[in-house]
């Protein structure tokens, strides 16, 4: 048998559940309770609902003749009721959340400011007002902002009528004038490869005199090389002035005396852009050096363009005769090209749009040597080649004793207008004579030539004229 007690507490639980149950269908509206003197509830007042409120205000809309127009507000509140208005007049039957209008003629109440009262029985709200503005050419933006600012309606949306970097629907967009060329948000383009960039704060554009941090985060087993592009630098981490449209590259790759396949020798890169390792190009099938990106540019001080160049370079340090060899590969256009020097003496140089892998071979007497391996960048920017355009590529270098086994420089010979022939080497080639013969079948005829050498575009060069019956040639080494 129940107490009394249990019984008393019992009943204020059901008391409670129905004052409850008519609360929640009085539109969820607040309850107050009242108590005896015992505990137990006697009343409940219910209190008047919550004022609505708007979470998502009705946004501008565009429209062009015979097209749609949508307005649409998002609120809260209990027993919610809408009633829109076109330039404070209320528009007959619309009650809804959202307003749609169809094949509105352009003119009078039509256009102007939509806007909508949100209410409910705690109160009401209205909306803040969305434009509704005709766009007679349909290029997202409206006609009376054209007019403003072009005085026709000829612009499109992709152009650019100042030429700031930014198309005229986002200056509309942002509230910048398209006018004027000091007039609008800075954009950054960041690219990379082999590992990523971190750019804090990511922002779509930035306002002008901001502040940009990028983090060049590489890959495994690579290394960051190098910032390029609207800035420079070496550091991993770099902050970035936004006062103009910026795009900025960062370089990453493998080390360079891995990519060379030598690590005995200590490498250095410098110019325009650096030098860096990379496996996407390279003859041995893993890994090669790559120039960095340059370009070429309109120089205002000199009123002309002017290219860039990259350098990769080393130090040798050799106490017998040496071989040097490696191989090299470009992608250009001339005047482009990828030279190489020894102390700075031109020995070959190579351009060309698909030249492919060429090895190069040359001797080092003994004594401390530089070599050094240039791209150059001509004054007219013309990418071409794959995959990659304005690009040279060192790959396999290594130095080898020359008492193992000499190997000769490779001897060309060309024929002149003039009634003879240039008979050319790689220079330096240090130790090789010319020599020239009638019959082979006599070796002791073989003798040296009394022409004198020059040396021009990297080669050795004899001009001898040309003999009247046979002439053999050969590079004789002691």
């Amino acid at each position: 048998m129940k107490t009394s007690f249990e019984a008393s507490r019992l009943m204020r639980a059901l008391f409670e559940g129905l004052w409850l149950l008519l609360a929640w269908c009085a539109a969820a509206q607040p309850a107050t309770y009242s108590y005896d003197p015992s505990g137990n509830p006697v009343a409940v007042t219910l209190g008047a609902a919550g004022a609505p409120a708007i979470n998502s205000q009705p946004q501008p809309e565009l429209i062009q003749s015979n097209s749609l127009a949508t307005f649409s507000v998002s609120a809260t509140g209990a027993g919610l009721s809408y009633q829109w208005f076109s330039n404070g007049v209320a528009i007959a039957g619309a009650t809804g959340d959202s307003l749609t209008i169809a094949n509105l003629a352009q003119v009078g109440i039509n256009l102007g400011y939509f806007s909508v009262i949100v209410s409910n029985a705690g109160g009401s709200i209205t909306s803040a007002p969305a434009a509704l503005w005709p766009d007679a050419n349909g290029n997202g933006i409206p006609d009376w902002w054209e007019m403003y600012y072009f005085g026709n309606l000829n612009q499109t949306a992709s152009g650019d009528f100042d030429h700031d970097g930014v198309d005229n629907l986002h200056e509309y967009l942002e509230g910048t004038n398209p006018t004027n060329a000091a007039s609008f948000n800075p954009r950054l383009v960041v690219e990379s490869a082999h590992g990523t960039v971190t750019v804090t704060p990511l922002q779509p554009y930035y306002t002008l005199g901001q502040f940009v941090t990028l983090t060049a985060v590489p890959d495994p087993a690579h290394e960051f090389t190098e910032w390029s592009g609207s800035v420079s630098g070496t550091k991993p981490q770099l902050t970035v002035l936004m006062d103009t449209n910026k795009s900025i590259v960062a370089t990453f790759g493998f080390p360079l005396a891995l990519a060379l396949d030598n690590t005995n020798l200590l490498w250095s890169t410098g110019g325009d852009a650096l030098w860096f390792g990379q496996a996407e190009v390279s003859e041995d099938g893993v890994a090669s050096a790559q120039s960095g990106p340059i370009v070429s540019f309109y120089s205002t001080s000199l009123s002309t363009f002017v290219g860039q160049q990259t350098w990769l370079e080393t130090v040798a340090d050799i106490s017998q005769t040496m071989r040097l060899s490696f191989w090299w590969n470009v992608s250009s256009r001339s005047p482009d090209a990828l030279n190489f020097a020894v102390d700075s003496a031109l020995v070959a140089s190579i351009s060309g749009e698909a030249v492919g892998w060429q090895n190069v071979q040359t001797n080092l007497a003994p004594g401390r040597h530089t070599l050094t391996w240039t791209y150059t960048k001509g004054p007219v920017d013309t990418p071409t080649g794959v995959p990659f355009a304005d690009s040279g590529w060192v790959d396999q270098v290594s130095l080898v004793a020359t008492n193992l086994q000499v190997q000769p420089p490779l001897l060309s010979i060309l024929l002149t207008a003039t009634n003879s022939v240039v008979i050319s080497w790689p220079a330096p080639s240090t130790g090789w004579t010319l020599q020239q013969n009638t019959n082979l079948l006599v070796p002791t005829a073989w003798a040296s030539t009394t022409n004198p050498v020059s040396t021009a575009g990297g080669q050795n060069q004899v001009l001898v004229t040309l003999p009247t019956g046979t002439q053999f040639y050969r590079l004789q080494h002691p």
